[in-house]
């Protein structure tokens, strides 16, 4: 069961107009958040990161953010399935001409099952390629994935399970979907901060967890310096917290996934398991 422009549809009942801006454009936003135990992980801050994204844009949610609330529970409950992806996404809308945004915009939220990755890429880690391609907008969460899909199936043939952007100073910005952290050989974490990126929920909680436990530097890590980077990893709400073992043909420290990585792995699955989580009080993505 999905949800459509005010209305709830089986799955092959979805529909969207041709000329939807967010297919003949790619004009539109979208959030992704995953479930624990039912439970939709920081709802409040996923939709007010759909907001900002839209509002960045000019596109302008349809409905309250506390009536999407009721919608998405509806669907979990309609769906009940014992985990599930819950992806949000809206767009310019219809546009008879294809290119001016009408009034009402289109806003459509899909329910899943959760899939899971392979668990060995937890316990062995994953190979990452760097790409000078760029995110388009990059502080909004846009339908403009061309660039990271291109770089996607360029890295298959190395290996690489992700892939992680390169800005003009040689800085390693994020990866496709999921924010990059690394450890130094002095056991510092260091993960971007600017408005190159996407600041993501899960990215937030483990800079949260992490300052209980480990010096943080909120910078991006320069590519000349991996050699000096001990441990890294990538987070997202799909992957959590996935280690990165090598980077294009760079092992990092010994190859293998290192004791900072794990205890933050362990603390955030303590995290997940509580059901009762504070809000993040994300200052990008306050309402406007």
């Amino acid at each position: 069961m999905f949800y459509m422009n005010g209305q709830f549809v089986e799955d092959l009942e979805a529909k969207i107009s041709i000329l939807d801006l967010g297919l003949v454009r790619g004009y539109g936003v979208f959030d992704y958040l995953r479930t624990y135990r039912g439970l939709p992980f920081h709802l409040k801050e996923h939709l007010l990161r759909l907001k900002y994204s839209g509002e960045y844009l000019g596109i302008h949610l349809p409905h309250s953010l506390e009536e999407i609330e009721k919608i998405i529970k509806r669907l979990l409950d309609q769906n009940g399935y014992l985990e599930s992806s819950i992806k949000i996404i809206l767009t310019g809308g219809v546009s008879p001409d294809q290119i001016t945004p009408q009034e009402t915009a289109s806003l459509i939220i899909l329910i899943y099952p959760l899939a899971s990755l392979p668990k060995e890429d937890y316990h062995l880690g994953i190979i990452t390629m760097t790409t000078p391609l760029q995110r388009s907008l990059p502080t909004a969460k846009t339908l403009h994935y061309a660039p990271a899909i291109m770089a996607l199936q360029q890295g298959r043939y190395k290996n690489a399970k992700e892939i992680l952007y390169l800005n003009a100073n040689h800085e390693i910005l994020e990866a496709s979907t999921s924010n990059f952290f690394g450890f130094t050989k002095k056991g510092v974490l260091l993960t971007c901060d600017s408005e190159e990126i996407l600041l993501g929920i899960t990215r937030e909680i483990i800079i949260k967890l992490a300052k209980e436990h480990f010096p943080v530097e909120l910078r991006a890590v320069n590519y000349a310096e991996l050699n000096e980077i001990e441990e890294s990893f990538i987070t997202s709400s799909n992957k959590e917290i996935l280690p990165v073992v090598q980077i294009d043909d760079q092992l990092i420290g010994s190859g293998k996934i290192g004791p900072f990585t794990q205890k933050l792995m362990h603390l955030f699955y303590l995290y997940t398991s509580e059901g009762n989580w504070p809000d993040l009080n994300i200052s990008r993505y306050k309402i406007i």
